[in-house]
């Protein structure tokens, strides 16, 4: 374990830039928060190319909120600091560039996890959430930009773990032409048989249908905040147990507006505005296919499973 018990992760995602320092919690293998903080970065346009690359303007973009992060870091005086890309970084074709970047700026070298790996880190990141510590079999879905990872725990231990390319951005980019304009129910359909398509071609199966079904990510965060501004509630406030109707709900709400109207939700970030259609979309085809009527959702993700693995 590091000396002084505080480690940071840095977690480069395709929609944001997360940091997370933290320190061992009360109890064994948990996780305690001394500071997080999320930047909205996205630097993944252009991901669902066939051969994607991040652009000269996203790298810049991307090094720079990557710097900042490593800065408020290191005012903790952390044992380590990691930080670790997925799927926009992973995918695209100039990524050695944009690591030797970040290298230069930070003195660190990014970490590309693959898809297996990431989806892994993701389950013992939840594994670190006390409130579901104790729960050793369930099903877990984590959305973002790039990739949706899908995981099954059976008794403590990860059964399977696929990341599929079913993140927010990249199903955007392919299926909505126009983003300032309210989306079609053809768009709408459009992005549902491709969710299904790919969701059967992975063979992962929803069979624990007794398990919780546990979720994560920044969709699902938006989501709870959203639902919870509208009863007047902050985000903490509001049950992590989210409905599988009223995630309906609001993605119908949501698709008939256009960009600028969408923007002014409460709770909902005017960067993240573009992309949640195609997101909630996502969410409740795979409700759908799993037959669940609700989802209990956590803060707790790949960060800290990295967190979780740096202190042991």
């Amino acid at each position: 374990m590091p000396t002084n018990e505080i480690v940071a992760v840095i977690d480069v995602g395709s929609n944001s830039i997360k940091l997370l320092v933290a320190k061992p919690g009360a109890t064994l293998g948990s996780v305690e928060t001394i500071f997080a903080e999320t930047i909205e970065t996205r630097i993944s346009t252009g991901i669902s190319q066939a051969l994607p690359s991040l652009s000269e303007s996203s790298m810049a973009a991307g090094c720079q909120t990557i710097t900042e992060l490593v800065r408020l870091a290191q005012s903790y005086h952390p044992e380590a600091i990691q930080i670790v890309a997925t799927s926009a970084v992973r995918d695209a074709t100039n990524s050695v560039q944009f690591i030797e970047l970040v290298n230069d700026a930070t003195g660190i070298e990014i970490q590309t996890l693959s898809g297996n790996e990431e989806a892994t880190y993701i389950g013992k990141g939840l594994g670190c959430d006390p409130k579901i510590s104790s729960t050793k079999s369930f099903i877990q879905m984590d959305i973002g930009g790039g990739s949706l990872e899908l995981i099954h725990f059976n008794h403590g231990e990860i059964d399977n773990a696929l990341s599929l390319q079913l993140g927010a951005v990249r199903l955007t980019e392919q299926f909505i032409s126009d983003r300032d304009a309210a989306i079609s129910t053809e768009t709408e359909a459009t992005i549902e048989g491709h969710v299904r398509k790919t969701l059967k071609k992975s063979g992962f199966s929803f069979e624990l249908s007794t398990a919780p079904f546990i979720v994560t990510g920044g969709a699902f965060t938006v989501t709870r905040a959203v639902l919870a501004a509208q009863v007047d509630q902050t985000i903490e406030e509001h049950s992590p147990v989210l409905r599988h109707k009223e995630i309906t709900q609001l993605k119908s709400k949501l698709m008939q507006l256009p960009l600028h109207e969408r923007m002014a939700v409460p709770h909902l970030p005017a960067t993240r505005a573009d992309i949640i259609p195609a997101a909630l979309i996502t969410i409740d085809t795979v409700l759908d296919c799993a037959a669940r009527d609700t989802v209990t959702h956590s803060f707790y993700n790949l960060r800290y499973g990295i967190a979780a693995e740096l202190l042991s």
